[in-house]
């Protein structure tokens, strides 16, 4: 086959190629070969995260709003006495866990708003790559000698190939990925401390600290408030002691779960879909370099032994 018509083999191809992404069929072809499984299977991993952190996040508002009761709060039996500092640190870690989830789930949001702009705009990229592919291909068959502008041609079809299997394979594949490591590895530990903080939640409602520390004596009469004010002290200071002992036991171990939500969001949004997009960029970098390397290799082999039987092989003689 001479070269002439390799290179009209391979215009027909980018042809093809071109109108069957314009039109879709090249889309709908590759959904039937998995790419739409895959597609299916990102958007509700990143649908199902979302919710997730939005859940997360309501709950961790309803724990702030709990405990900001309380850090403002004074409790009247004849003074007041402030009970804010009690409840500081824990406060200062849920700020920060409703601070890490809302950084979370508007990741998760952005994630999920790039999936559906690749699925937008992933087609273009592979007409332009098969538009370069075709005027590469012209190029060499009806202009050989223009050598500087098949170089040019040439870069500018590999990086086009190169968009377009980033936006077809390599960011769909880091996010499926990053999926199953988050299931694996960080939902758990996400969810044990939704558990911990929906605890801390559920303990300082407005109701809760009404029922602990008792009410504030307003609409009892001087009489009732003198005769009840032994008790109302003995009851508050009872109740004092068991809060402060249940804060500073739950301080210790929310600093740990915030901690551990912190690392689990971050490996979940930032670090598992890098470390797979660098990987697979590296591997789809390094692939053609690899597959040229082997050819040369077997072309080197070939040639060797070539050589060798031509040399082992005697002359013929001659009568």
């Amino acid at each position: 086959m001479t070269y002439r018509i390799k290179m009209a083999l391979v215009m027909v191809v980018a042809l093809a190629g071109m109108v069957f992404s314009a039109t879709g069929l090249m889309d709908r072809a590759l959904a039937r070969v998995g790419l739409g499984e895959l597609d299916r299977a990102n958007h509700q991993y990143l649908d199902e995260s979302y919710n997730r952190a939005l859940e997360g996040f309501l709950l961790l508002s309803a724990a702030k709003s709990g405990l900001a009761v309380i850090e403002g709060s004074e409790v009247g039996i004849g003074f007041n006495l402030q009970i804010g500092d009690l409840v500081q640190s824990v406060y200062d870690y849920v700020d920060i866990a409703w601070k890490t989830v809302l950084a979370g789930g508007t990741i998760l949001f952005m994630a999920r708003l790039t999936l559906d702009g690749m699925a937008m705009t992933d087609h273009i990229a592979m007409v332009l790559a098969f538009f370069c592919m075709l005027m590469l291909a012209s190029g060499r068959c009806f202009l050989p000698d223009r050598k500087g502008m098949a170089r040019f041609l040439r870069s500018v079809t590999a990086i086009c190939t190169f968009f377009t299997v980033l936006l077809y394979l390599v960011l769909p594949l880091a996010v499926y990925g990053a999926s199953r490591l988050s299931e694996r590895i960080t939902r758990p530990l996400i969810q044990q401390s939704y558990d911990a903080f929906g605890e801390v939640s559920r303990r300082f409602t407005q109701a809760a600290v009404e029922d602990n520390l008792g009410g504030d004596g307003k609409g009892e009469s001087a009489i009732e408030t003198a005769m009840g004010v032994a008790g109302r002290y003995q009851r508050l200071k009872k109740r004092l002691r068991e809060l402060e002992a249940y804060l500073g036991e739950e301080g210790k171990n929310l600093a740990g779960t915030t901690f551990q939500l912190i690392a689990a969001y971050l490996f979940d949004c930032v670090i598992f879909p890098l470390a797979f997009v660098a990987v697979l960029i590296l591997f789809t970098k390094g692939m053609p370099d690899y597959l040229t390397r082997v050819q040369r290799e077997r072309r080197l082999v070939e040639t060797i032994r070539e050589t060798v039987r031509r040399a082992s092989t005697p002359p013929a003689s001659h009568a």
